[in-house]
């Protein structure tokens, strides 16, 4: 016979069943379970406000020796005085002078000899007066002032330039090197041979000399320069039309034109380049023209130029039609590099900065002055900054080494923390 639970008692388990919430192994009564989720949600807020108001994150950067240009880019031409010359070409030609060298009225720009054997004989001829002129030198020289072993030493360390240098120098670099060497080979001859030697040796390169002299008679023809400047070996075409006549009405527009006006360079033909000043008339946005004023000294910055080229503002003409703006640059500096360059990019720097970079996030305001907290042994201390130029999010800044008020380099820049005070314990 099976067991039966009475009615009444089933009855009083379904009503414990409505009346409890079973979590677990614990059994929790309806009744209190909105005071328990309201008490949990106290004791949440108040965990979280405790964390919030207590928490205090610091993130630093440290304050960096940064060097900043003010610069942008633009394109132009250069304009010069610049006269065309006819120069000889060929095989049994010798160009006296070098691409940027400076030359006199007058002065012999090329040699055109009749043959190659003549020049041949022009360069073994060249070759015996320099060394002529070498033991000039020498012999003016007392061999007792020369200790053998020194001379030796610098003849090997000499030979150990020329050979380290032989790869990246210049023509001319190398001809110096061998000029110096053979001098010094000359030098040591001398020591061991006496004034005797000398003399002989000269009586020797002088009797060569004048008998190549009489075999080159009649056989050379010269080039002189009609005017004084530097010496180009080839044209491109603007020589007549960018010249510095142009400058005082030149209008942005006229500058397109002019450069369309580009003229066939022929064969055979050089230039002079006159007088020392030359102009670089760009084309500039209006905003990057608001940077510039005229009669200000700037930078120009050319990929092919070693060092930067110092310049003056000579005139600003914006154009109202493009909303460009006509910048004429004005310079007395030359060199080899700018002597054959026409249309050019360039960087115009308007003023170089040197400071310590310091992100704007960082920056505080204290009595109408700018400043920064730094983080000193878990101390905040606040330094003023002198601010010498902006950038989108950063300044570069003044770095004054006196006084311990004053931010340095390697300091760490607080970027982000609460309740900063100056002296303020931060951990």
């Amino acid at each position: 016979m099976a067991f039966k639970w009475s009615p009444l008692k089933r009855r009083n388990s379904a009503g414990r069943t409505r009346r409890a919430v079973r979590i677990g192994r614990f059994t929790i009564n309806r009744s209190l379970c909105v005071p328990i989720l309201v008490f949990s949600l106290i004791l949440l807020y108040g965990a979280v406000s405790f964390a919030v108001n207590h928490y205090n994150p610091i993130r630093t950067t440290p304050a960096v020796q940064t060097n900043m240009d003010d610069s942008f880019s633009t394109t132009g031409y250069f304009i010069r005085e610049e006269n065309i010359i006819d120069i000889a070409e060929g095989d049994t030609v010798e160009y006296n002078y070098s691409e940027g060298d400076k030359v006199a009225q007058g002065a012999s720009l090329v040699t055109e000899y009749a043959d190659e054997e003549a020049l041949t004989v022009s360069r073994e001829l060249k070759n015996i007066r320099d060394n002529i002129e070498q033991l000039d030198t020498l012999r003016t020289m007392s061999s007792t002032s020369t200790n053998s072993s020194q001379l030796n030493q610098k003849i090997i360390a000499q030979m150990n330039a020329i050979s380290s240098e032989a790869e990246g120098a210049t023509l001319g670099q190398m001809e110096l090197l061998t000029s110096e060497l053979r001098q010094l080979a000359l030098k040591s001859g001398s020591l061991e041979g006496g004034s005797d030697n000398i003399d002989a040796e000269l009586a020797s390169l002088e009797s060569q000399a004048k008998s190549l002299e009489e075999r080159l008679n009649g056989k050379t023809s010269e080039l002189t320069s009609p005017y004084a400047g530097y010496f180009c070996e080839s044209v491109d075409g603007y020589e007549e039309v960018l010249t510095p006549d142009v400058i005082d009405e030149l209008t942005l527009s006229g500058l397109d034109k002019l450069a369309d006006e580009k003229q066939s360079a022929a064969s055979g033909k050089g230039k002079i380049i006159s007088g020392y000043t030359w102009y670089f008339a760009a084309r500039v946005s209006d905003t990057e023209a608001e940077h510039l004023t005229q009669g200000e000294t700037v930078k120009l910055r050319f990929a092919q130029v070693s060092q930067d080229v110092q310049a003056s503002v000579t005139s600003i003409r914006d154009d109202v039609d493009s909303g460009d703006t006509l910048v004429i640059f004005q310079s007395q500096d030359m060199n080899k590099d700018l002597i054959s360059m026409r249309k050019q990019v360039a960087t115009v720097v308007v003023a170089s900065y040197s400071g310590l970079k310091v992100p704007k996030s960082a920056v505080r305001m204290q009595d109408d002055e700018m400043g920064v907290y730094v983080l000193s042994n878990d101390v905040a201390r606040y330094k003023k900054i002198e601010p010498l130029f902006e950038g989108d999010e950063f300044y570069i800044v003044e770095q004054n080494v006196t006084g311990n008020d004053s931010l340095v380099a390697g300091d760490d820049i607080i970027v982000e923390a609460k309740d900063l005070d100056d002296k303020k314990v931060m951990r």
